[in-house]
């Protein structure tokens, strides 16, 4: 059975790289005699990231892993990088691009840039040199909801869009409404995961999938445009709860253009980049 990208949280024991950071300040405007604006009712504030130590580590240039675990920012991109056992490394640059080799297929190794929240609006672009038989390249990230019952699966969502695949994904999970979103033909799952590890410590929680009728081809740059994902996975009533908060437990509800390998037979490599499409 497929083991799930969080099934190792990860520790303070990967805060051992070497940290760049970069901070900017700016000027306090200027008093004026314009009559004060009517007070507003103060928006409450997000935690702060340092909630999720790995989070607030950043590198600069061209960044290559390959211990177990890591997490954090190379320039703007969020990344995640996770294995638990064998060879894997993950190179990533501040423009999109990555590299992904691994070694064997015994075990499990997820990783890939992106972002550290969802957003339902975001248009995400990408364009695959190389694949060299992953399990999955997909879209992937989490929605949650604090306020919704623990007891239903919806209060958590682990979310695929599928681009490209040699293990047959959503194995046995419900299947919705088929549309299609930038001439891509996709037909949408829904499976359920109990008492599973997840961003949230262990849960019960659903995952929704999107899976094309044909695999993405490499060399060509591809969109996916998320909201249609959204609408289509709604339109079967599976909700998909907040992307862009720091309330679960362990990670914030991130959104990361993965690799996951297991249980292949060989090694292999994928090679692209990635970026914000919607800009």
């Amino acid at each position: 059975m497929r083991r799930s990208l969080m099934t190792c949280r990860l520790t303070t024991s990967i805060l051992t790289s070497a940290l760049i950071l970069g901070f900017a300040g700016c000027a306090a405007p200027a008093a004026s005699d314009a009559p004060t604006p009517q007070a507003v009712a103060a928006v409450p504030a997000k935690p702060p990231i340092t909630k999720f130590k790995a989070y607030t580590r950043r590198f600069a240039g061209e960044t290559l892993l390959t211990q177990s675990h890591a997490t954090g920012h190379v320039g703007d991109l969020f990344f995640t990088h996770w294995k638990d056992g064998g060879e894997a490394s993950f190179k990533l640059d501040e423009q999109g691009h990555f590299k992904i080799d691994w070694i064997g297929g015994d075990y499990n190794y997820v990783g890939g840039p992106g972002w550290e929240s969802g957003d339902r609006n975001r248009v995400i672009g990408y364009r695959l040199d190389e694949d060299a038989g992953a399990s999955y390249v997909t879209l992937y990230g989490w929605g949650y909801d604090k306020d919704m019952d623990p007891a239903d699966p919806a209060h958590l969502v682990e979310y695929y869009i599928i681009q490209r695949w040699v293990r047959t994904p959503a194995q046995g999970g419900e299947q919705g409404v088929t549309f299609t979103s930038n001439g891509v033909e996709y037909t949408t799952y829904r499976t359920v995961r109990r008492e599973k590890p997840s961003i949230n410590n262990t849960e019960t929680f659903y995952q929704y999938w999107s899976k094309p009728k044909e695999q993405m081809p490499l060399g060509v740059d591809h969109k996916i445009i998320f909201a249609d994902h959204v609408k289509a996975w709604e339109a079967n009533g599976w909700k998909l709860p907040d992307l862009d908060n720091f309330d679960a437990s362990d990670d914030p509800t991130y959104q990361v253009f993965a690799v996951e390998v297991f249980l292949v037979e060989k090694g292999g490599s994928v090679s692209g980049r990635v970026w914000d499409a919607g800009k």
